[in-house]
């Protein structure tokens, strides 16, 4: 277990739902550029399962202090589940840039499920 620093438990106590507090990005990959031509979720699946290992916090999710008269502990999240964080969404025909941008910001207006690790690909 590793507590969170005062600032980052800032950022927390902040967070309301309508002003989300974690930070986004995206990113646009050229398929064409893959073996083979393509990838697949599974592949993507894939790629992150390979990783995990290496960087323990994206498995584990946020605790609270009981009476909140210190700051969270992140432990180990014993129902960690890889599909809930990496999604695949598929934009409604034509798919331009105008919809992707709708899009990103929809996911990005939700919070995240802090009974779960904080964050989503």
């Amino acid at each position: 277990m590793k507590q969170l620093s005062g600032l980052d438990a800032s950022f927390l106590y902040l967070e309301t739902g309508n002003m989300p507090m974690h930070i986004g990005g995206l990113a646009i990959y050229d398929q064409s550029t893959a073996p083979g031509g393509a990838v697949t979720f599974k592949d993507i699946l894939r790629f992150f399962e390979k990783r995990l290992h290496k960087a323990r916090a994206f498995r584990q999710r946020l605790v609270n202090v009981p009476m909140s008269l210190d700051y969270p502990y992140w432990i180990e999240d014993p129902d960690f589940d890889l599909e809930f964080h990496v999604r695949h969404i598929a934009l409604p025909k034509p798919g331009d840039w105008r919809q992707l941008c709708i899009q990103a910001a929809r996911l990005h207006a939700r919070p995240l499920d802090t009974n779960r690790p904080l964050w989503e690909a």
